[in-house]
């Protein structure tokens, strides 16, 4: 009978749904990060699916971003938006498409007022039609952290919050937050809240080192696409319009206007009748 008892007993520990403290909670499989040395120390093998994710640092531009980058083009390249709530500064078009991320996959929200920010990064995550959500409040308290959490389980998708590591000393509803800084011209990672057992020391990952090969990576198939295009040159060209939004949208569409008045200017026709407007391309 004790034999039953401790075999049974013992099934039951290696259950998945069993979690024991000094073991990294059971989860479903997170999207991987990009970096293995950050993955094996995320419950579910990566950033968790369906979560706030609080990304704590003294100040910008330390490699938060980078950090991201990984995952970020995964979801990209999986057909996903990436959405960004009042970032601090515009965004670089050219740099997201350097590391292999559409822009136009990216989306950016910039409410006025801190109410609207925080209903905006809700609405988003709730909406579950985003592969990610990157939100920079001004203030964060836990009443608003509680409600972003549960829309981003209703939505099943990431949230990454931005804020400064005093936050760091005050309870939250986030089930991982991590604290950033530089160390030795690389970014330490501790991640000091988890499902799971404590994190034995801090990490150091050099994010710069892993950009600079996905931009490599990047510009090689840029390479190839442009032969591509080389090859396909040969073919007819194609007038597609397209109205870009910039500041050079209005000359722009005027030149296109003038295309149009141009083309329905009516000319002789060939075949020795009346004269004939062009057919609109």
């Amino acid at each position: 009978m004790a034999y039953v008892l401790k075999t049974a007993f013992a099934e039951l520990l290696h259950h998945p749904l069993v979690w024991r403290g000094d073991q990294l909670a059971w989860s479903q499989a997170g999207i991987p990060s990009g970096f293995a040395d950050l993955d094996r120390e995320l419950p579910g093998g990566g950033w968790p699916r369906g979560a706030l994710v609080e990304l704590l640092r003294d100040g910008e531009g330390i490699g938060e971003l980078r950090l991201l980058l990984p995952a970020l083009r995964s979801l990209a390249q999986a057909g996903h938006g990436i959405l960004l709530v009042a970032p601090p500064h515009v965004p670089y078009a050219p740099a997201f498409a350097a590391s292999g991320i559409d822009p136009a996959r990216v989306i950016v929200v910039a409410p006025v007022e801190e109410k609207h920010r925080w209903w905006a990064a809700e609405q988003v995550l709730r909406a579950s039609s985003v592969g990610a959500l990157l939100f920079w409040p001004r203030h964060v308290n836990g009443q608003r952290l509680r409600r972003l959490q549960l829309a981003a389980q209703e939505g099943a998708a990431p949230g990454f919050v931005f804020a400064s590591t005093d936050r760091a000393a005050q309870p939250s509803p986030s089930p991982l937050r991590l604290r950033l800084s530089v160390a030795e011209a690389r970014l330490r990672i501790e991640v000091f809240k988890r499902r799971g057992g404590v994190m034995a020391k801090p990490l150091l990952i050099d994010v710069a080192a892993m950009s600079r090969s996905a931009e490599n990576g990047c510009a090689t198939s840029v390479t190839k696409s442009m032969t591509t295009k080389l090859i396909l040159a040969q073919r007819p060209p194609s007038f597609r319009r397209r109205y870009p939004i910039g500041a050079s949208r209005q000359i722009w569409n005027r030149a296109l206007a003038r295309a149009d008045e141009l083309k329905r200017i009516p000319r002789p026709d060939s075949r020795g009748g009346p004269s004939s407007p062009c057919s609109l391309g």
